[in-house]
């Protein structure tokens, strides 16, 4: 049987294994800092170069979406001129309606 693989190996060594970050003498200033610097409210520029890749997507998005509801709409609305124009026009030659001079 292999020792260096066997469970009680790994537990020593685990149990023997130390982390010792290297001490920095600002971490506690370093920390406060970005503590303050969330709590302040982003200015509108910032937000806009943070985010700017999902803004130009928005932006494009509702172009697109705001260019189809105007195509639609008018569309619509050349449907219902020209039911208007053509029910007026036959009912200007109904020769019912028509008057003799």
């Amino acid at each position: 049987m292999d020792h260096e693989n066997s469970p009680d190996s790994l537990s020593r060594t685990l149990a023997d294994w130390q982390v010792q970050p290297p001490r920095s003498p600002q971490f506690r200033a370093a920390v406060w800092a970005r503590l303050e610097q969330v709590r302040r409210p982003a200015d509108w520029p910032a937000f806009a170069r943070a985010h700017a890749r999902a803004l130009g997507g928005a932006l494009a998005l509702a172009l697109v979406i705001g260019a189809w509801v105007g195509r639609e709409q008018a569309r619509a609305r050349v449907e219902a001129d020209r039911a208007l124009i053509a029910s007026a026009y036959v009912h200007d030659m109904d020769a019912r309606l028509m008057r003799l001079p």
